[in-house]
């Protein structure tokens, strides 16, 4: 079974297969953080690695499991193994305060008004979130919490966030950008409801300080990730808005 992989001195990291929307052969990360004594995951899985992921905790937190589970966001593959997570240690839920009522089964992403025409295809295709579980805490921008910076990131979606760790100068991005076969590229416009407004936060991303970026879907790009993202925002921004987003 597989196992947690350390990124940094705090962060480790675990890939899950997933198919997005149900149809394209993917897989999506999940991040496990180590504060002092505690453990903090960053977001749970799909619901169909949420076994893999309960046990790869246990392995690598000796039972004691995560006391907090940090969301990215709730799509399906980042918060579907969010049942499981709490039926073995019950941890607390915290995500943006845009991001609750999709936790807590009030909201449905395929409800969201669309700002792309990608979006207005793909809602037909998204998953019907299932659970409706509480959040204990919701967070805004410019926060701290787990020893690691809130960064507001919509576009994706509206809550959509991440969370920059100083000491281990590193940046978990979720879906703001992904790094698949080695490319970065913004998140796919078919789950995307607001393209503009994801723009924006991957101009976000250039403007912070870190050295390493952790991407949910894609390779870690350890060493030079915020050069990195600048150079291809540069390349992305010569470029005609059909070519690239």
């Amino acid at each position: 079974m597989p196992d947690f992989t350390p990124v940094t001195p705090h962060i480790g990291r675990l890939e899950i297969p997933w198919r997005m929307l149900g149809l394209i052969p993917s897989s999506v990360c999940v991040w496990l953080i180590r504060v002092g004594d505690r453990w903090t995951l960053v977001d749970s899985g799909p619901p169909e690695g949420a076994d893999t992921v309960v046990a790869a905790v246990a392995r690598a937190t000796h039972g004691r499991g995560p006391q907090t589970i940090l969301l990215t966001h709730a799509h399906p593959d980042h918060a579907g193994g969010l049942e499981a997570l709490r039926a073995a240690w019950d941890p607390a839920i915290l995500c943006h305060r845009d991001e609750v009522g999709f936790v807590t089964g009030q909201h449905d992403y395929r409800r969201l008004a669309p700002r792309g025409p990608g979006f207005s295809i793909g809602r037909h295709f998204m998953r019907r979130s299932t659970w409706a579980l509480p959040v204990a805490r919701d967070l805004e921008r410019g926060q701290a919490v787990e020893g690691m910076a809130i960064i507001h990131l919509p576009g994706h979606t509206p809550g959509h966030i991440g969370f920059l760790h100083p000491e281990d100068r590193a940046m978990l991005c979720g879906d703001a950008l992904l790094n698949v076969g080695g490319r970065l590229s913004p998140p796919p416009a078919l789950a995307t409801h607001d393209p503009g407004v994801a723009r924006t936060s991957l101009d976000r991303l250039a403007d912070l300080d870190y050295e390493h970026l952790l991407p949910s879907h894609g390779r870690p790009i350890l060493g030079g990730g915020r050069g990195a993202v600048a150079r291809w925002l540069g390349r992305a921004h010569a470029e005609t808005p059909h070519t690239r987003w």
